[in-house]
């Protein structure tokens, strides 16, 4: 998948039934929470940096390269 140097929105990730699956895999029911219209206009790089520390780095990296491998 092309995630445009990480520009690629978490609402377009979320549109494509695999990386969706992806994301709900490391993050169970986030994509489906009331709330999550908030950040779906987040880039994945804004995303993975709101994460930092609260994320290990080592799931973020994993998750990134398995969506660039779409």
């Amino acid at each position: 998948m092309e995630l445009r140097g990480g520009n690629i929105t978490l609402g377009e990730l979320a549109r494509d039934p695999r990386a969706r699956a992806l994301v709900d895999r490391e993050f169970p029911g986030m994509l489906n929470h009331p709330m999550a219209g908030m950040f779906m206009g987040l880039t994945l790089n804004q995303a993975v940096r709101k994460a930092g520390g609260r994320v290990p780095q080592k799931t973020l990296r994993r998750l990134v390269e398995e969506l660039k491998a779409l």
